[in-house]
């Protein structure tokens, strides 16, 4: 059989085989290559946009130092001085150096690099790069600045209510520096989303408290603060999108400076040991209500609080409750361990986990925390320590770029309406005060009146006797006082007068026939040189007769003189030594007397000195209305606030027993020793001997409303960023 010959060449069949194959396989590399591509693009975008979140976290945490001593420093004398001193402290300078500081230019910076040896490698990380602030951060709208100011203006629920500013000066600072000043207060734009009455309470008002770990008040409840607030735009990324072709938006922040006034039962800038007594024994008739903060704290054995809050840390004993989790030593370590704290032994509420453990478990934020906790937030007690009593030891400072000085802003002293200076001595060797210069407030002038207490203010009278009119003429006494008609040494009185008094011979007689003559007054002043035992001169107080004074000295009434602060002034007498700290018994002293009754004071009554203060007799004993619309509860008395290095109860006497209600607090500072640790229940009598612990009470309660607050307070900051989210609106954002 002849077999069939081949029309085409031997091999083509496999040939197409071949080439089919080789195109299939070919085809799936390419698809393979591409889709390796993209993923390592996507891969790529991935971690670029990762690397941008880490470093843009850094850069905010970064801000929050930055922009609190910016505040600070803008306050200060000088910072207004020249273009030198005012450029740090702008935004501009802030968001500059938070990038740096946070090293967000570079992913391993070149010591760490030279360290391992790898000085010349090249990163080839694309997001590195030089980071201007001009291109990160921005404000909103119509701001040119890099921060849009909460001010003057109703930005609507999406934003923090805004604070009233009249000075338009004011207004552009705040655009480029972060203005801290008691001219930004709440006004009409924040009424009806705080939680009082912005006429009645501009200064500080209630506001909710943010959502953070740091908890000197639950989160979301109502606390006494104001709060000043910047908000603004950044993107980390921006700038290099061109060369990375990485699209990302905006990320948006609020920074906020909540002013918090010492509002807790406890409040100490200090190393305060909380449950105990120096002597060792634990606290005896110690209601603690609220939360407590320290900046250091030791909390004893036996004691139940409701939130307790550091800065520097927290020493927890054995068997304490706080916020009715109950803590139990552990006796094979030295920690504490906690079914609710913890659940394993040889822990404490600060071990890593058992704060998220228990605010899973919980659902809301652990009642134990310190401010190191929270990365975007950061508490500043405002503690200028010995200098808060001294009106002497701040200057009026000038260029400052704040309009509110640091000085006035964080010496207690400074900011009380009246003052009374020891101005004069007897001599270099007697400190025997012989002159005194009383200053109060009258139609928003500031008045003096110099009391020489050797000779009155004419030759002849006695001392205190003020003139007040010439002959013929007629004066108004609201209120009893002693009244003096005469010239050159000659003098007809009249004690205990009041109403009209015409100053003429038809009511007094003539003491210089012939001479024109002058009218004098002399109230019951509300002070007096008095001596403490034999040798220690003090300034006796009399806080219930400055309604009388005050209204026959034709100066505002208690609602506006309501604060005192009482000195020596060092700096002005060569004669006069600056009192010690710790008080000696040769420095000088002041008394309470006539204390009990200060319904008068409407709006509170605030004693600020550097000198040992006696409490003489029952302080704030008197009730008066609640202001309308706080929903204080009845008893309600004037909220009052003593500051002195030292105080003691009683004065020629100790006193039996004592009983204390309101808040204590300590501004002791820099003491972080054991030996230099604070008891704030170690009270002294007049003698300097301790109080026995069982004759002590005392039922200590936070302030819950503006309308409780002293004239005069100590001062803290909080300073927060929360990014801004639909939730962070209502104040409902958390803060990592």
């Amino acid at each position: 059989m002849k077999p069939l010959s081949r029309k085409q060449p031997a091999g083509y069949i496999s040939s197409v085989v071949v080439l089919t194959l080789g195109l299939t396989v070919l085809l799936l590399m390419l698809a393979t290559y591409r889709s390796a591509s993209r993923a390592q693009t996507v891969q790529a975008e991935v971690t670029l946009r990762g690397d941008y979140d880490t470093k843009e976290e850094a850069v905010i945490r970064a801000i929050v130092p930055l922009a609190a001593n910016a505040a600070m420093k803008s306050m200060m004398n000088g910072s207004d001085a020249n273009s030198s001193s005012r450029s740090p402290l702008s935004w501009q300078k802030i968001f500059r150096q938070a990038i740096l500081s946070s090293n967000a230019e570079e992913s391993v910076d070149s010591v760490t690099l030279q360290s391992v040896g790898l000085g010349a490698a090249i990163i080839g990380n694309p997001g590195d790069s030089t980071t201007w602030a001009s291109s990160t951060f921005r404000a909103y709208d119509s701001y040119d600045s890099y921060a849009m100011p909460g001010i003057d203006k109703d930005f609507g629920t999406d934003f923090p209510p805004s604070l009233n500013i009249e000075s338009a000066t004011i207004k552009n600072l705040d655009r480029t520096y972060p203005i801290i000043s008691s001219k930004k207060q709440y006004g009409a734009l924040a009424a009806g989303r705080v939680g009082a009455d912005t006429d009645d309470y501009p200064h500080f008002n209630l506001i909710p408290y943010p959502e953070i770990r740091f908890g000197y008040a639950e989160a979301g409840e109502m606390f006494v603060a104001k709060r000043n607030w910047w908000a603004f735009k950044m993107n980390l990324g921006d700038q290099q999108k061109t060369l990375t072709q990485v699209e990302r938006r905006d990320r948006e922040f609020i920074l906020s400076i909540y002013e918090v006034p010492s509002q807790l039962a406890i409040s100490a800038e200090a190393f305060a040991v909380i449950g105990a007594y120096e002597d060792g024994n634990p606290w005896q008739n110690a209601n603690i209500e609220g939360g407590v903060f320290a900046s250091r704290a030791s909390i004893q054995s036996g004691i139940s609080l409701e939130r307790v809050s550091g800065r520097n840390g927290l020493e927890i004993d054995e068997d304490v409750t706080i916020g009715g989790n109950a803590l139990v030593g552990d006796t094979s370590s030295t920690g504490l361990i906690s079914s609710d704290f913890s659940g394993s032994a040889g822990t404490t509420p600060f071990t890593p986990g058992v704060r998220e453990k228990y605010e899973v478990t919980h659902g809301d934020f652990m009642p134990v925390s310190l401010s190191s906790e929270s990365g975007r937030a950061a508490f500043i007690p405002i503690n200028r320590g010995e200098e808060f009593f001294d009106r002497f030891a701040g200057s009026d400072a000038s260029q400052t770029i704040s309009p509110t000085s640091w000085d006035d802003y964080t010496v207690g002293a400074r900011q009380c309406a009246m003052s009374i200076d020891i101005t004069d001595v007897a001599s270099s060797t007697d400190p025997t005060p012989t002159e005194l210069t009383f200053r109060y407030q009258k139609g928003g002038v500031t008045e003096s009146l110099v009391l020489d207490l050797n000779q009155g203010a004419a030759a002849g009278l006695p001392s205190g006797f003020i003139r007040c009119c010439a002959e013929h003429e007629t004066v108004e006494f609201p209120y009893p006082v002693d009244v003096a008609y005469g010239i050159n040494g000659e003098y007809y009185y009249q004690y205990g007068v009041s109403g009209s008094v015409t100053f003429e011979n038809d009511r007094f007689g003539d003491p210089a026939y012939g001479t024109l003559k002058e009218g004098y007054y002399r109230p019951s002043f509300a002070h007096e040189i008095a001596y403490l035992g034999t040798s220690q001169p003090c300034i006796t107080l009399y806080p219930e007769r400055f309604k009388e004074l005050l209204a026959n000295l034709g100066a505002d009434g208690p609602e506006v003189n309501n604060s005192i602060s009482i000195n020596a002034n060092y700096k002005e007498n060569a004669f006069i030594k600056k009192p010690s700290i710790p008080c000696t018994d040769s420095d000088y002293g002041v008394i309470l007397r006539e204390c009990s009754d200060l319904s008068s004071f409407t709006r509170g009554f605030s004693v600020v000195t550097n000198l040992r203060l006696y409490i003489a007799d029952d302080f704030n004993q008197v009730p008066i209305t609640p202001p309308a619309g706080s929903g204080l509860e009845e008893p309600f008395y004037p909220p009052c606030s003593m500051f002195a290095p030292e105080k003691r109860y009683g004065a020629e006497n100790d006193p039996y027993a004592l009983k204390i209600s309101g808040q204590l607090g300590s501004l002791a500072g820099g003491a972080v020793a054991a030996d230099q640790s604070v008891h704030l229940l170690d009270m002294k009598a007049a003698s300097s001997t301790a109080m026995e612990h069982d004759k002590v009470e005392v039922n200590l309660a936070p302030i819950r409303h503006p309308a409780a607050l002293p004239p005069i307070t100590m001062m803290n900051w909080l300073v927060v960023i929360e990014e801004r989210r639909p939730e962070a609106y209502e104040g409902t954002a958390v803060s990592p």
